[in-house]
């Protein structure tokens, strides 16, 4: 979680300690949307993320639900990110 967390913090040039935060500023949630995005994609079971991201379950839920959504009418950037992050996983 903290390599996933690290990348998209670099991709979107911000710290890993704000993408930890409760900021709603709208470049920090998308950067959080990323990372819990990729954390399901590898497996990592709902629980350890609301926990590492410090959030509740429903929260995770609420992202996996809405994150085609985010990527198709926010910030274009967040697919980028996306991308650049799952290209580096790999």
């Amino acid at each position: 979680m903290e390599q996933i967390i690290a990348l998209v913090a670099r991709e979107a040039d911000l710290s890993p300690e704000v993408i930890l935060s409760s900021s709603r500023r709208p470049e920090i949630v998308d950067a959080r949307y990323v990372a819990i995005y990729l954390m399901l994609r590898k497996g990592i079971p709902i629980s350890r993320i609301s926990e590492y991201m410090m959030m509740t379950e429903r929260n995770v839920y609420h992202v996996r639900e809405r994150f085609d959504d985010r990527v198709a009418y926010g910030d274009p950037m967040i697919e980028h990110y996306y991308n650049s992050v799952l290209d580096a996983l790999k």
